[in-house]
């Protein structure tokens, strides 16, 4: 029993299907915003926008921790040097919960400007040679520069394998140890942003404190990551006087069209859709002075972006009559370090904050990263004993916001005896569909039959399909009708395996005991699985595996979740309109589901989303709840399965408890 050739037989080339797809839907909404700012041309205006789009950034990180009431800092050494010492620190921002830094202090007296330096995603961070030869230069031109480790980076390393201890993650700058960390976020509604931004805050308290800053001089730089975390603190912190993100400004659209990937802290959900760019969190400084660092040949940040935004946030200063501070300055180079912008960047925070000219310097000695060590071991889990874990903070989390997201919703199981079973489900199951995205209308499926039927050795009659869910956007999907003449039944099934048709024929045993069983079969492929799977997009080299961290799945889950959906909503769909093919061509008012791996997932939603009526729910080889997913540390990433604010709502638990209200078989089984 075979499946499909390239290009669904030749039918439909859906390589870059997908791809196609969120760029399709993305253009309207980015046209929208644009000319939405650009039409502002009022102060109330905007900052009547201004306040929205800060509410609906902390909403969607789920909110911001509370600092804690106090959090002395460790000052556990101090290296001198001439014209500036080294202060080495820990602080905790959260319970057991500790910040390593250093911070850069000029010789002569004070209060100076200061400096927050939040780093980007390299391994050895406030120890990285470019950020140390920023920091050093900065204090030699007398600003206090307090740079610190984000999680998962420097001696603030979170996941490590028990055996052997060494870094689950290791050697990829945080980013792979930050996107795991964000997936359980993603799931408990919330950002791993919420605790990178709290982290900075913390810091920014005590920058702030110190006896030789001035309170009323404090800027913010960071490049790539940091320069992230710049703009968030922008949006969040009044506190801050100027801002300068360095290799971390451009336009969505323009970045959409790379293909390339984001890390968890800078996916903020729904963003697309809401008109939420970097533009957004630039202008919320206005009219402070800005300055965008940018480098022309930048393959992350799009230099074209990167203008736009620059336009944008002067249209806005201009509302102030502020347009002049508004800097951009661009490096002839590649994506790089706030060190390599340093004559445009550090004219700026001169000019701006310590009313001199900046004074460059080529004599700068760094240090080893082991000298730079605010901890005994140089890691917080080897040097507190009560340390705990960027994982321990989402089960916090977790606990706070649901506090027992294992037990099935009140409309479920605790209605009283006078309340309608059916209404209680039929509730659910369009609040799940409205949240999921799928309570929408598809265009009219035109199936079309590759291949006439054929008759095997097993009796069955096997048809290859293929028709469009979507248009306007289009979405073509494929499957495989299996038909066992000689068996009788009012309940035909979906069949979901985790790579679709491309398990045949290597599955040709289990398929037609399952016709024989079920007495029709639909083999079916969602959208972007088995023979209509995206091509791997490769842009990063270092990046191998289809399904893994920073893969193609991982770019394509976040995509749809800036349009406030996911992969596993919109396969769930596909599913669904599986299900109104299989009914047409059985005549059958009924229905079941067999799903294997991820796609026993897709089976157990598209059971509970469909209105007919469903007999039985196989599931097999199911993988955790996503309430496991968020708490436990030995889980897998799996980003076909990256989704936002399930737990507790319409996880597993949920939705078996709403089948077994409306009496639908559901059987667990292994992967077989």
């Amino acid at each position: 029993m075979e499946g499909f050739d390239d290009a669904v037989n030749g039918y439909f080339d859906v390589a870059d299907q997908l791809s196609r797809y969120f760029l399709s839907r993305a253009e309207r909404h980015f046209t929208e915003a644009r000319t939405l700012k650009f039409s502002t041309t009022s102060r109330e205006r905007f900052e009547a926008r201004r306040a929205r789009v800060r509410e609906q950034f902390l909403s969607q990180l789920g909110g911001l921790p509370e600092r804690l009431a106090d959090s002395p800092v460790d000052v556990t050494g101090r290296i001198e040097h001439d014209e500036y010492s080294i202060e080495l620190l820990t602080f905790e921002s959260r319970p057991n919960f500790h910040v390593t830094a250093n911070c850069y202090v000029p010789d002569d007296d004070g209060p100076h400007p200061g400096i927050l330096f939040p780093c980007g995603h390299t391994d050895a961070a406030k120890a990285d040679e470019l950020t140390q030869k920023a920091c050093i230069e900065l204090a030699r031109n007398g600003f206090v520069v307090l740079v610190f480790d984000p999680i998962s980076q420097g001696e603030r390393v979170q996941y490590v394998d028990s055996e052997t201890g060494e870094p689950t993650f290791p050697q990829s700058g945080g980013v792979f140890a930050h996107c795991y960390a964000g997936q359980k976020c993603f799931y408990a509604g919330g950002n791993l942003a919420r605790y990178v931004i709290h982290d900075a805050r913390c810091a920014l308290d005590y920058l702030t404190t110190r006896a030789d800053v001035d309170d009323g001089r404090i800027g913010v730089t960071g490049a790539s990551g940091g320069g992230v975390q710049t703009m968030y603190l922008a949006l969040v912190d009044d506190r801050i006087d100027v801002i300068a993100p360095c290799c971390s400004v451009t336009d969505r659209r323009e970045w959409l069209q790379t293909g390339n990937r984001i890390d968890a802290e800078q996916l903020v959900y729904g963003a697309i859709t809401r008109g939420i760019d970097h533009d957004d969190f630039l202008t919320a400084h206005a009219p402070k002075p800005v300055c965008i660092g940018a480098a022309a040949s930048d393959q992350y940040f799009p230099i074209e972006g990167v203008h736009e935004v620059a336009q944008r946030v002067r249209h806005v200063y201009g509302l102030y009559d502020a347009a002049d501070r508004v800097t951009l300055t661009v490096a002839d180079t590649t994506h790089c370090s706030v060190y390599e912008l340093r004559d445009g960047v550090f004219d700026f925070l001169c000019d701006q904050l310590a009313d001199r000219e900046y004074e460059p310097h080529d004599d700068i000695q760094t240090l080893d990263e082991s000298e730079l060590h605010a901890t005994p071991e140089g890691s917080v889990l080897a040097s507190f004993s009560s340390e705990r874990t960027i994982g321990d903070l989402v089960r916090e989390f977790v606990e706070e916001t649901t506090p027992d997201p294992a037990t099935v919703s009140p409309d479920i199981d605790r209605g009283d005896a006078n309340t309608d079973a059916n209404a209680n489900t039929d509730d659910f199951r369009q609040s799940l569909a409205e949240d999921l995205g799928i309570a929408r209308d598809g265009c009219v499926l035109h199936p079309r039959f590759v291949e006439g039927g054929e008759d095997s050795d097993e009796n069955v009659a096997v048809e290859r399909v293929w028709f469009k869910t979507e248009r306007h956007p289009d979405i073509a999907v494929t499957g495989v009708l299996v038909t066992a003449p000689e068996t009788t039944t009012e309940s035909p099934a979906v069949v979901l395996y985790e790579d679709g048709t491309e398990e045949l024929p290597a599955r040709d045993e289990d398929v037609v005991a399952l016709a024989h069983e079920y007495g029709t079969v639909f083999v079916f492929d969602p959208r972007g699985v088995g023979a209509v799977r995206n091509r791997s997009i490769p842009i990063h080299p270092w990046v191998e595996d289809y399904d893994d961290i920073y893969g193609t799945e991982f770019k394509l889950a976040y995509d749809a979740m800036h349009m406030e959906s996911s992969l596993l909503g919109m396969r769930v769909f596909d599913v669904l309109r599986a299900v109104e093919f299989l009914r047409s061509e059985t005549e059958s008012d009924r229905v079941s589901f067999v799903g294997e791996g991820i796609g026993a997932y897709h089976a157990l939603y598209a059971a509970v989303a469909e209105t007919g009526t469903v007999d039985r729910v196989v599931l097999r080889g199911l993988g955790p709840s996503f309430v496991e997913r968020a708490t436990r540390s030995d889980v897998p990433f799996r980003p076909q399965l990256t989704v936002f604010d399930v737990v507790g709502t319409y996880d597993v638990p949920q939705l078996t408890a709403a089948l077994d209200q409306r009496g639908v078989t559901v059987e667990k089984e292994s992967s077989r």
